[in-house]
């Protein structure tokens, strides 16, 4: 009997290879107060983490973070990512992650700090756990990080091989911001559904199409609930709005990257 022939099983087919795509961090933990009930999940990473952030997040954070540091028996290293998230600030933390044996980057503050922690980390091939304090940015989620000048005049982004391995969303944490600075969360998130629609909305790609969508969805979330969050702090609307600012904004970015103008 002669074998079953099929151009299924005889042809060959020549699949186009597609960029890799990094759409979320592996794990999310949020909710008040849970940076403290993280401990496990951080020593879980490493037992040497090199902690990144700014002078005045350094000092807001070290309460949180000592007595996980004591409890696990962790080696911890403070550096302070000054003057900008920078090539020459890159290099000076390089060698103080080797210094120090690093085997687990903590990212604490708002974007530029979250920025060059992710970059650290991924240079460094170190797992890396992002914490942010305000909700004005999206960088604790994306696999992608910015690069500026000591002055602080952007200079070029880098895309990472992945997003966050851990992201600790503690609404107790950035209720210490200044309000301020949800205010600024709140205005480059809805931009996004503008820059969005301009550069991709005649996109016929699905997951393009899904991060458009999205970033309409994220704009209308905030339209409805940021005047009630700002006059709440603390409340479940005020949650949401973070939810949105740090999270979903993060996730469109993740889904459509580059190609939406995020």
């Amino acid at each position: 009997m002669e074998p079953l022939s099929s151009p299924l099983l005889t042809k060959t087919t020549m699949i186009s290879p597609t960029p890799a795509l990094s759409i979320a961090p592996a794990q999310v933990i949020r909710g008040v107060d849970r940076l403290a009930e993280a401990g496990e999940a951080i020593a879980a990473f490493g037992s040497r983490p090199v902690i990144v952030g700014g002078d005045r997040t350094l000092k807001l954070i070290q309460p949180h973070l000592q007595p996980i540091i004591e409890t696990h028996q962790l080696k911890a290293n403070w550096a302070n990512y000054t003057p900008d998230c920078s090539e020459s600030s890159l290099e000076k933390l390089q060698q103080i992650c080797a210094d120090h044996q690093g085997d687990l980057v903590i990212g604490v503050g708002g974007g530029k700090s979250l920025d060059i922690a992710k970059l650290l980390a991924y240079r460094t091939r170190v797992p890396i756990i992002t914490i942010p304090t305000s909700g004005a940015t999206c960088a604790a989620w994306t696999a992608l990080s910015n690069i500026y000048t000591n002055e602080g005049a952007f200079l070029y982004d880098v895309g990472l091989a992945k997003c966050p391995d851990l992201l600790i969303l503690d609404y107790s944490l950035i209720q210490t911001a200044p309000q301020r600075t949800l205010i600024a969360g709140i205005g480059d998130a809805i931009a996004k559904w503008y820059e969005a629609s301009v550069s991709s909305g005649h996109s016929e790609e699905t997951l393009i199409v899904a991060a458009v969508q999205q970033a309409r969805v994220l704009r209308d979330i905030l339209f409805q609930k940021s005047v009630a969050a700002l006059s709440e702090p603390g409340s479940q609307t005020w949650r949401e709005v973070v939810d949105a600012t740090v999270l979903l904004a993060g996730a469109i970015g993740g889904l459509g990257g580059h190609s939406v103008g995020l």
